[in-house]
């Protein structure tokens, strides 16, 4: 049994559907009712179970060997994440796959590198086995764009430099790998895409892929905090995306790791193929 937490997320989601593909029983765990017979109707078991509820989490990992761990962004992850991986060991959990950030280490100079860092440093002290899932920015955030890309004809660059976005399902693809494949255990697995983009390249994608002209304007880091905050972020979470877009200019977030080619024997998905993909999204 594997037990997926954040089962209708950005990674949690597809990781499922490759999972119930690998023919693994899978629990997916959410903490939204709604959501329960949506998960059911895939195939796999769905449980509710809220990261401040202990018990509710450990009967979540009951009977599982691995389980897959992502929370939102949240000033509270790293005790959400504690809880979890309290109520796995006590359920008798091996395994724990385990999402966090690229540049997660006890020496990261940054706020979200730190919060990532205290959980993946308690999980290494847990006695579970362990393996750490540490992506860059999803493609799949663009589409929080969509509409006013559509309308506007304008990709609002909040970055300022290179990225190597990643495609969310690249990320539960190296998962599924991980929980259900040998070898995995003690590694962190730093995942990007294969190219590197500035918000002038995301928009030539954008365009090409759309028949339309779309521009790249700069957005400058209050205005992009005030809309994180506008749509629920807590103050000083946004903040901390702030400061790690901050580093993208000096091309700290540009860098290829060959993580998923080498993991999965295939290239990571292009942000053309994504963007092609989602055409629709950006022309309604």
């Amino acid at each position: 049994m594997i037990t997926v937490f954040g089962a209708t997320g950005t990674t949690g989601a597809p990781l499922v559907d490759r999972l119930l593909e690998k023919g693994a029983n899978v629990r997916a765990v959410t903490s939204d009712p709604a959501k329960l017979e949506r998960l059911k109707a895939k195939g796999c078991e769905a449980v509710l179970a809220n990261f401040t509820d202990p018990a509710a989490l450990e009967q979540a990992c009951a009977g599982a060997d691995r389980i897959y761990l992502v929370t939102p962004a949240h000033l509270d992850m790293r005790r959400w994440k504690a809880n979890a991986i309290a109520a796995a060991k006590a359920a008798g959990v091996r395994h724990v796959v385990l999402a966090t950030g690229l540049g997660a280490s006890p020496k990261a100079g940054l706020s979200f590198g730190k919060w990532h860092s205290e959980t993946q440093e308690l999980l290494k002290d847990s006695g579970l086995d362990w393996t750490f899932i540490q992506p860059t920015y999803f493609m799949q955030n663009l589409l929080w764009q969509a509409d006013s890309i559509a309308r506007d004809g304008v990709y609002y660059d909040d970055l300022g430099g290179p990225v190597a976005w990643i495609d969310a399902r690249d990320i539960a693809d190296v998962a599924a790998e991980a929980l259900t494949g040998a070898g995995h255990a003690g590694k962190g697995y730093g995942l990007t895409g294969p190219e590197a983009l500035t918000g002038e390249d995301i928009a030539a994608v954008l365009s090409e892929v759309t028949g339309r002209s779309i521009t790249s304007a700069p957005l400058a880091p209050e205005d992009a905090k005030a809309a994180m905050v506008a749509n629920g972020m807590q103050d000083e979470v946004a903040a901390a995306m702030v400061e790690l877009a901050s580093i993208a200019p000096k091309g700290y977030l540009g860098s290829i790791e060959t993580t998923v080619s080498d993991v999965l024997g295939r290239p990571a998905r292009r942000l053309r193929d994504f963007v092609a993909e989602n055409r629709d999204a950006f022309v309604k």
